[in-house]
């Protein structure tokens, strides 16, 4: 395992991810640790924006929930700090 794997797989890093649509405010009382921003893509579509520093663990629950919801990636982010 690389040097920056190491670190991922051990220390909470920033991440953002964007899902389209707007996702009701009510659900960012599921992930309180990640900040939840409606805005539009340059074409117009809806797409909400999470943003926030978790492990691990937590982004793969994060992910697992979004995708029980059925919604699609736009994309995954390792956001530098």
């Amino acid at each position: 395992m690389n040097e920056i794997a190491r670190k991922l797989s051990t220390c909470p890093a920033a991440y953002q991810i964007m899902v389209p649509g707007h996702l009701d405010p009510d659900w960012n009382r599921w992930s309180e640790e990640m900040t939840m921003t409606a805005d539009c893509l340059s074409d117009g579509q809806p797409v909400t924006i999470l943003t926030g520093t978790i492990d691990q663990a937590a982004l793969h629950g994060l992910l697992r929930r979004l995708y029980s919801l059925g919604l699609p990636l736009i994309s995954v982010k390792l956001v530098e700090e």
